[in-house]
């Protein structure tokens, strides 16, 4: 039997996912598939290396990792704390286990929209330190927010706009069932790209024509696909986990509300625990 798992991300609410993953690591369990989209592609790699606590401190706005209290998103910068996030960290008070991650046997991969198509991709890296990070980078580059990241001869954005939560390719790459770790209270709205279509349109219709009709038709993707998750959820394929109550801010400055969002899901895995052990049998 072959679980894999899948990692939605959501900025610094995945520290929300970062709680349910100590957990788990707690109770020793092993994914041999592991798949991150976003920041949830942090949460894959410190998975597969089992830094327990790592997650949790690099979501945090640096000024919080020095211990402070309060961070401001503004004059500290997104684009600023995006870099520190995705380069710096790796090599900063608690560094990324670059070593284990290569020799792991657990396959772990990344998705990432691809500006020329509009399609997923999903990279995986097992050798080079920079072109992992570059993928990191990429997988998380939000449109709007972030420029858009060349790896070789294709240009990417946020893996979120082509596939938010990649369980379907879980199931490609031969998993039997899927734990799935989504940052989305049922009935949370998200992003709808259609809002931001008079900036979108000259950013990247007649550029990445593929890419802008993806992002316009992103919403009704996200809701069939947890019509989907409940579906399969049901049929015993998906074992679901999210959260049941709103959760901190997508660029969450605030300690106690980030520290409440991760003892959410810690407290969330705890009691869904014995039911998780049930589903990977």
């Amino acid at each position: 039997m072959k679980v894999g798992l899948v990692l939605e991300g959501g900025s610094r609410q995945t520290i929300f996912s970062a709680g349910i993953l100590d957990a788990m690591l707690d109770e020793n369990i092993v994914y041999p598939y592991i798949c991150g989209v976003s920041a949830g592609g942090h949460a894959a790699m410190n998975y597969v290396t089992r830094q327990k606590g790592r997650l949790r401190h690099i979501i945090m706005p640096t000024k919080l990792q020095r211990g402070k209290k309060h961070a401001n998103r503004i004059l500290d910068g997104i684009q600023k704390e995006s870099h520190a996030l995705h380069y710096l960290a790796a090599y900063g008070a608690m560094p990324f286990d670059f070593q284990t991650f290569f020799n792991s046997p657990v396959e772990c991969e990344f998705t990432l929209t691809t500006c020329e198509t509009g399609r997923p991709a999903y990279l995986s890296e097992k050798n080079d330190e920079k072109n992992l990070l570059d993928i990191i980078n990429a997988s998380s580059s939000v449109p709007m927010l972030f420029p858009v990241a060349q790896i070789g001869i294709w240009h990417y954005v946020d893996g979120t706009v082509s596939d938010p939560i990649p369980f379907h390719r879980a199931f490609e790459k031969g998993c039997d069932k899927v734990v799935v770790i989504s940052t989305h209270f049922p009935g949370e709205s998200v992003t709808d790209f259609r809002k931001y279509s008079p900036i979108l349109n000259p950013m990247f219709k007649r550029k990445y024509p593929n890419l802008f009709r993806v992002m316009m038709v992103r919403f009704r993707r996200y809701t069939r696909m947890f019509e989907e998750l409940k579906q399969l959820e049901k049929a015993g394929k998906v074992f679901l986990m999210r959260p049941e109550s709103d959760l901190c801010d997508l660029f969450e400055t605030d300690l106690d509300r980030l520290n409440a969002s991760y003892a959410m899901g810690q407290n969330y895995a705890t009691r869904r625990m014995a039911e998780l052990k049930e589903f990977l049998k």
